[in-house]
């Protein structure tokens, strides 16, 4: 599906069909916006024809297997190709759902492709129409409000991966033992974040250091801030790994300690056991002379024995903390 979106002298946006494009192109002072979703070879083609997109830009369009995020310059049709990524944090406790997003920008045009839902033009046209000025200048602020927009969706997704690292936290100092496929599963994920967060941030260095001529340098200020808030989620994803490897050293230090009690404690129990096995072992082999056998006493003797040895063993074990 393509959907397209027309702003005039930072006006208005409305939406024109795709059989306009090429006049609505030849018009002075109005910017672009064609949205594609899960487009078709044929929408594809079209594009390509109406943008003069190059044929590398028009596969890495297409919905298919994942990409790496990255940035690539066609100088000959004037345009940049982005691959971003939103995160989309899911409500059934889920791990956070990526969700590539392509986009072409142009002098006076943005392409944006997903397999997704349609996006909300009204938060985009808000931003846009609040800035005039700079979006009468070209494509870059319409960019900047695109690429804006898809890494902010990363912040309330870490925001939730931070809520559940404090309740494994929670969990592990209160003594749960259930906590490790919780620990692994948050440990995947952030190290799935990380591997989109960093080769996006990559990709904005080279975007704000090549010279592609494209862009504003009031544009390019805006899209420095895109890679300020890149780096504060670099940021957050490491601080997070490093909190939850310390949980899981907490984790594993915890059940090593409840395997040294446990061990501490059949040790002592087979302490206790092995004194009074060996009396009853005593005064059960089968020797003629042996002074006990023949003693009327001899069976409370032996038996208050191996009490008496069991009870005083059993109170020296458990001044130790061992039972």
């Amino acid at each position: 599906m393509i959907r397209v979106r027309v702003l005039r002298d930072g006006q208005e946006v409305e939406e024109v069909a795709v059989a306009d494009l090429a006049a609505v192109r030849a018009q002075p002072g109005v910017l672009i916006w064609v949205e594609v979703v899960s487009p078709t070879p044929d929408e594809l083609a079209t594009l390509g024809r109406e943008f003069d997109i190059h044929e590398v830009a028009l596969e890495d369009l297409e919905i298919g297997e994942r990409q790496r995020p990255e940035v690539e310059q066609y100088p000959d049709q004037d345009q940049v190709l982005l691959v971003f990524y939103a995160a989309l944090p899911q409500t059934d406790g889920k791990p956070t759902r990526l969700v590539e997003v392509d986009l072409v920008a142009g002098q006076n045009c943005l392409i944006t492709s997903h397999g997704g839902v349609p996006v909300d033009p009204t938060p985009f046209a808000r931003r846009v129409k609040a800035r005039r000025e700079l979006a009468s200048e070209g494509a870059g602020y319409l960019l900047y409000v695109a690429l804006d927009e898809l890494v902010d969706t990363f912040f309330p997704a870490l925001d939730i991966i931070g809520e559940q690292l404090v309740d494994v936290e929670e969990a592990v100092l209160g003594g749960d033992t259930d906590v490790q496929g919780r620990i692994l599963a948050i440990r995947k994920e952030l190290i799935e974040t990380r591997r989109i967060i960093g080769p996006m941030r990559d990709a904005m260095v080279v975007l704000l250091r090549r010279d592609l001529g494209l862009f504003s340098d009031e544009a390019q200020r805006y899209l420095q801030d895109v890679y300020d808030h890149l780096i504060r989620l670099t940021e957050s994803v490491e601080d997070y790994q490093e909190v939850l490897a310390g949980t899981l050293e907490a984790n594993a230090t915890l059940a090593s300690n409840r395997v040294n009690t446990v061990a501490r404690n059949l040790a002592a129990y087979a302490a206790i056991f092995a004194v009074v096995t060996m009396i009853s072992g005593i005064y059960g082999m089968n020797f003629r002379h042996m002074p006990e056998l023949s003693w009327r006493l001899g069976y409370a003797w032996a038996v208050g024995l191996m009490v008496l040895c069991a009870g005083g063993l059993w109170v020296y074990f458990k001044r130790k903390g061992w039972l």
